[in-house]
């Protein structure tokens, strides 16, 4: 058992979390083919615990919640290190009506919470599962705060440090704007992905979790218990190229992730192409195959949360078995910048929320050559933006990589990058009245708070809407990328595995990006949109394990 130590997490942090996706583990977690699950008992049990956790990610909420009660956990993790894509992201938790919120006089409540988060759902969860999350999130955050090191804050806006997160859709019913996404303070500041995994693994080992690395879980254990029912009672994991048996007196919790990493599930299960991803390289649907195998039932899986990114840098850091950068969510609401597909039309709101934003690449044309309209798209910029902001994740005084193309001319940018000239000349024009006269007639660029809260400084509409005028100008290949799939077992207000039948797979759960909660349903509503459900679920989980009697 190897241990993290606060000055790993805290000193290394950005590095650190790129190291979990190192390119010496290529290979090491490819998807494979899972068996049907074992039915016969080992001869002998090489480990034991009350409950079993695959995942160190948010499913360590769910290794706490269980060890608080007085149960022997252990968390089996495949990769070397802690934290799944967790400590990889911007490390904040979104909770509506959440207890910070009160203590700093926000307003929220249950109603206003319900609605909205209905409507980020899309109809594409159930009530209970709503509810759920509503009522018990506020309950999870007291609890973390109560059994780890963590002292949550209200999350600050990454360029605006006095500015709050903006919720991702302020102006619809139910919102409110800011107070619902948190963070772990570090010293009294905000922290990112690494200071929550490290305060939820220290809070873990104080109440005696154990941890296991590099040790991918592969199988199921079953067996009929009284009721005639088949009962999970343990698992098959790897450690150290050899097979070992881990009995789990109580349950199994699964927190291994999506299916990121997988093309074959995506290519079955997602609305569209969206082959790249930014998070760990151990997401391959591990969790969900395991529980598919003995009966359990589906939600969500045609969902994940999206990410525009640079095609050409994902293709390279995905085949060295890396992280595509985020650096394309930073530039596309800049003054000076949109995006356009092939015809050289816009189609969307450049400065939404990314997750909304991805979803616009799917339009599909149902005449000629049918397929996507919006892929291919490209970022185009003009020489304003090169001048004042990193663009494609390079400073303006360092020399851009070679699938960036520049020109003096919007008509020679476009032959260079295969986009219709005439389209783009005609889309830049009108692009331009609009940023002259203050209002994206097309598109509503920059009316919404949140499209204007990643500018700097926060300046109103002027944000965001600048012309683009001043040559050179550039462009880079963008497409549809995730920072997760957001689908996989169904799951009921405990945490509980589903089968097809809706009946409990006895002492399954299963929480995190290996359940179908997603933000729940369709979206999710701010920053940590998708760590606040994972954690919640994930502590629901635990708790109703531990209080299950041991076989």
């Amino acid at each position: 058992m190897a241990e993290f130590t606060r000055r790993d997490f805290l000193r290394a942090g950005a590095a650190l979390a790129a190291a979990a996706a190192g390119t010496s583990l290529v290979g090491r977690f490819t998807p494979q083919a899972y068996a049907s699950p074992r039915t016969k008992m080992p001869d002998k049990w090489d480990m034991e615990a009350d409950v079993v956790v695959v995942g160190s990610g948010t499913g360590l909420t769910g290794a706490l919640a269980a060890a608080v009660q007085g149960s022997e956990v252990i968390v089996l993790e495949k990769l070397g290190i802690p934290g799944g894509s967790t400590i990889m992201s911007g490390g904040w938790v979104w909770i509506p009506n959440n207890p910070i919120m009160r203590a700093e006089g926000i307003h929220d409540s249950r109603e206003n919470a319900l609605t909205y988060v209905r409507l980020i759902a899309g109809d594409q969860s159930e009530d209970e599962i709503i509810e759920t999350f509503v009522d018990e999130g506020p309950k999870m955050v007291e609890f973390v705060a109560a059994n780890t090191p963590i002292k949550w804050g209200i999350a600050q806006g990454l360029f605006q440090a006095a500015e709050p997160c903006t919720e991702y859709h302020p102006e619809w019913p139910g919102a409110v704007p800011v107070g619902r996404s948190l963070c772990a303070l570090v010293d009294g500041q905000p922290g990112r992905g690494p200071a929550l995994i490290q305060a939820l693994l220290e809070g873990a080992r104080a109440k005696g979790v154990k941890f296991y690395y590099n040790t991918p879980a592969r199988q199921l254990i079953i067996r009929e218990n009284p009721a005639g029912e088949r009962e999970v009672i343990g698992l098959l994991a790897e450690q150290g190229g050899r097979e070992i048996f881990i009995k789990a007196r109580q349950g199994v919790l699964l927190t291994a992730g999506g299916f990121d990493c997988n093309q074959e599930m995506k290519k079955s299960f997602l609305r569209g192409p969206t082959p790249y991803w930014t998070g760990s390289m151990g997401l391959t649907g591990d969790g969900i195959l395991m529980a598919m195998a003995v009966g359990a039932d589906l939600r969500n899986m045609n969902e994940c949360y999206g990410m525009p990114v640079y095609k050409e840098e994902a293709e390279r850091r995905n085949a060295q078995g890396q992280a595509a950068s985020l650096s394309f969510l930073l530039e596309k609401s800049k003054p000076g910048a949109i995006m356009v597909n092939r015809y050289g039309e816009r189609f969307c709101n450049e400065a939404s929320d990314y997750d909304s934003l991805w979803r616009s690449f799917f339009a599909w044309e149902n005449w000629g050559m049918i397929g996507y309209r919006n892929i291919p798209a490209y970022a185009i910029f003009d020489g304003s933006v090169r001048e004042k902001y990193t663009i494609c994740g390079v400073a303006k005084d360092q020399p851009l990589p070679d699938w960036v193309k520049q020109a003096n001319s919007l008509r020679e940018l476009a032959a260079m990058m295969g986009i219709d000239p005439d389209g783009l000349e005609r889309t830049v024009r009108e692009f331009n009245e609009f940023a002259k006269n203050g209002k994206d007639a097309r598109f509503h660029r920059g009316e919404s708070l949140y499209d204007r809260a990643w500018a700097t400084p926060l300046e109103g509409i002027q944000a965001t809407l600048g012309p683009i005028e001043n040559p050179p100008f550039f462009a880079a290949e963008i497409a549809p990328g995730d920072i997760g799939t957001s689908g996989g077992v169904r799951v009921n207000k405990h945490g509980q595995a589903l089968d097809v039948l809706g009946r409990p797979i006895p002492r399954l759960y299963a929480a995190g990006n290996n359940s179908g909660v997603g933000g729940p349903g369709v979206g999710y509503g701010g920053g940590g949109g998708t760590i606040g459900p994972c954690m919640t679920f994930a502590y629901l989980a635990g708790k109703h394990a531990a209080g299950l009697p041991r076989w």
